[in-house]
């Protein structure tokens, strides 16, 4: 004897296979966020080095005329 399930066996697979499209998008989403994290620490230790040499390069010019003014009086 079966029992009148009213379309709830095909509704099941129905919700089942939206779960499943639905992890899908989110892992590939999750792949993607990984990603522009790793671009974006790239980015960040380049602003870093970036800066550091401009610092190093403007106190070296800032020194000299600092020294080239004080030499000259």
């Amino acid at each position: 004897m079966t029992i009148n399930t009213n379309g709830w066996e095909q509704y099941k697979k129905l919700v089942v296979h939206e779960l499943e499209r639905t992890n899908r998008r989110l892992l590939d989403i999750d792949k993607r966020l990984n990603h522009i994290e790793r671009k974006l620490a790239i980015l960040d230790t380049k602003v870093y080095a970036s800066a550091f040499l401009a610092s190093l390069i403007l106190t070296g010019v800032f020194s000299v005329i600092i020294d080239m003014i004080q030499g000259g009086t």
